[in-house]
Formats: C-alpha cells, sequence, structure tokens
C-alpha cells in the first residue's frame, strides 16, 4: 500500500476522495483512502484535523466497504459515560452552554407578570431544559401555573421527562401540569391542542432540522402560527446539510465541525480525552451527513436565514431584541446579533448556530 508522507494537506485529500463521482471506487483509489486513513490514524489523539479526517473517512467507507478502515475505525478509547459527556456538553462547550443559557432566560422573561404559561417543548428528550426553566422560574412571583407540552418522538425519554417534572411539584411555589405527545412535530396539528393557558411559549432545541422536507417545515410553522404564541424560541445548527450535492454537503460539513473541534480544544480545564471524546459525539452526525443515503438521513441542518424565511412566509416577526448576550462566551466563541435578524455563535468565520426568537 502506497505510504502517505507526513506534511499532506488533510483537506485538499478529503477533498479528492470526495469527489468520487460514484460510491464504486477503483481499487487504486480505495487503497488511497485506506492509507490517508492511516496517516490520519497516526496521530488523531492530539490532533483535531485528523480525527475529524478519521470521522469522515469513517462515514466514507460506508460507500467504500473498506474491511481495512473497518476494522480499524474503534475507537473505543475515547468513549466516557453519556452522564459525564452530557455534563460536558451543557458546562464546556460554548454552543450548548451558553445557547441554553439565552434560550431559558428569554423563557423565564417571557413568563414574567403572569400567573400561568404555557410552554410547548418540541424535542424535549428527557426534559433537562425544562428542569432548568422551572428551577428559574422560581424568582417569577406571580407565576401560579406552567403547563408544559412534551413533543418527542421517543417515547422511552418522553416518560422520563414527564416523571422528573411532574416530580416538581410541591419543591417550587407554582403547580405543574404535563402532557406528553409521542410524535414528530410535523405530525402534530397545533390548534387541536388542549388546554393551552396563559402565555403560549413554543421551544424548538436542536429538533426541527429532524423534521425531513422544506414542505413538511414550513407547515410545522404554519400549524404554530395558528395558536398565535407569545414566543418561539428555536436553536439550530447555522450550516446546510439539507444540500443535496455530496461534495458540497461535504464542504459545508467539514466547515461545520472544524470549527467545532478547535473551539473544544480551546476549553479550558478538560483532559485530552474528555476532548476527543466530545469530538467523538458528533461522529454520529457526521455519519449521517456523509455515510448515508439521502432517503436515509436525519440530521438536515439548515442555515438560520432558511429558517427566518419561513417564519416571514407564516407572518412571524423576529424579536432578537428579546435574546440577551452574555458579555464573554470564550474559547474563541463571539456571540452576536446577524442583520438576518438571528443570534449567532462564531468562531472566527463560521458562524456555527443560531439563537431565533420569533413572535
Amino acid at each position: 500500500m502506497k505510504q502517505i508522507t507526513a506534511g499532506l494537506d488533510t483537506y485538499a485529500a478529503l477533498c479528492k476522495f470526495m469527489q468520487q463521482p460514484s460510491p464504486q471506487v477503483d481499487s487504486r483509489t480505495k487503497n488511497e483512502i485506506e492509507s490517508f486513513f492511516g496517516y490520519c490514524m497516526d496521530g488523531m489523539d492530539t490532533d483535531s484535523e485528523k480525527l475529524l479526517a478519521t470521522l469522515l473517512i469513517k462515514a466514507l467507507n460506508k460507500r467504500i466497504n473498506s474491511e481495512f478502515i473497518g476494522q480499524n475505525i474503534y475507537l473505543g478509547k475515547y468513549e466516557v459515560s453519556q452522564i459525564q459527556l452530557f455534563n460536558i456538553l451543557i458546562e464546556k462547550l460554548p454552543f450548548v452552554r451558553f445557547s441554553q443559557q439565552i434560550t431559558n432566560q428569554a423563557i423565564v422573561e417571557a413568563m414574567q407578570d403572569c400567573e400561568e404559561a404555557t410552554v410547548i417543548d418540541i424535542g424535549m428528550g428527557q426534559g433537562t431544559q425544562m428542569l432548568n426553566i422551572i428551577e428559574q422560574a422560581k424568582s417569577l412571583s406571580r407565576l401560579k401555573k406552567i403547563h408544559f407540552v412534551g413533543i418527542e418522538p421517543f417515547g422511552e425519554a418522553l416518560r422520563h421527562a414527564e416523571k422528573n417534572i411532574l416530580a416538581r411539584n410541591g419543591q417550587v411555589p407554582f403547580g405543574i401540569s404535563f402532557t406528553g405527545i409521542h410524535d414528530g412535530a410535523e405530525n402534530v396539528d397545533f390548534s387541536a391542542l388542549n388546554g393551552l393557558r396563559g402565555k403560549i411559549i413554543v421551544n424548538a432545541s436542536l429538533a426541527l432540522h429532524h423534521i425531513q422536507s422544506d414542505r413538511q417545515r414550513s407547515d410545522t410553522f404554519a400549524s404554530i402560527r395558528q395558536i398565535n404564541p407569545d414566543a418561539l424560541i428555536l436553536i439550530e445548527p447555522n450550516v446546510n446539510h439539507y444540500e443535496p450535492d455530496f461534495f458540497a454537503r461535504f464542504k459545508n460539513c467539514y466547515n461545520h465541525f472544524y470549527s467545532i473541534f478547535q473551539v473544544i480544544d480551546h476549553i479550558e480545564n478538560l483532559e485530552q480525552a474528555d476532548k476527543n471524546a466530545l469530538k467523538l459525539f458528533f461522529g454520529r452526525e457526521i455519519e449521517d451527513i456523509i455515510g448515508k443515503e439521502e432517503k436515509d438521513r436525519y440530521e438536515k441542518h439548515e442555515p438560520a436565514t432558511h429558517w427566518i424565511e419561513r417564519l416571514h412566509q407564516n407572518r412571524f416577526s423576529l424579536r432578537r431584541d428579546l435574546l440577551k448576550v452574555p458579555v464573554e462566551a470564550g474559547c474563541g466563541v463571539k456571540i452576536s446579533y446577524h442583520k438576518e435578524g438571528f443570534l449567532g455563535f462564531t468562531f472566527k468565520e463560521e458562524t456555527v448556530l443560531a439563537v431565533i426568537y420569533a413572535n
């Protein structure tokens, strides 16, 4: 097998392999990919670009089906417990930490001066964000009741959320009720939801990009518009992985995750093994974006401007003035308002994440 020498331009090599016109690559190219993979494996512990390239080649391997790559991609030495990993994400990674902080503050402020509120959480998961909102809402002197509507396609997570959220009754100075909807947001008729009381707040944190088609995304906003929410708050990656052209999608993917990996490298007081585990966490998204056929893909991110266009089409107004920017995010991340109407999280030239507030 031809060896790749040190000093290789990793991105240029990736571009060469990702431009292959067919998944059925010839044996020479396959050998080159395997050699490149071996080059990246050597040193990826401390080289973010090599680790990212390794994850991208792992995803590409679903197309070329190399036994050599399949045997050698095992990265179990980076694994940490799910609890530890999520703690790192929430406490250390600026994109997650501060987007949640900004969103939670906006939701609590939207409930200020009201006695009753309904929070509809799209993609509720296990309810972690809503538990944080309950804790912050203890400062609202007039609030008497919050009704949570959790929309979540994974039943076990939804049951976990319901149990933990209702368990807060009696521990906070307001009542809590819960309605669970075991489905995706695109299948929900929001106008048919019962018991929407007080201020209505819709939260969608890293959830709407899982809706598969453009029509379904637009229809979901139209359905939400029917209930006239006082606030609709979105957190979405600001990158086009909806792009049907494979090579263009690869370039978007590379720039997006390269920036995320660089930010992870800037996190202080975090062991290298934990940093690598955090990067590996995003490997599942990379595999979806690069390794799966279009019909099987799940992570179809879009730029913030696409979401904003749909909001405008459905008569929503942007309220970026209601999103409070922290003084300093750290790790080289800048948080600032963009003229298009969203709050962007930017590392160098790449705006990785967007927070959008509308009503």
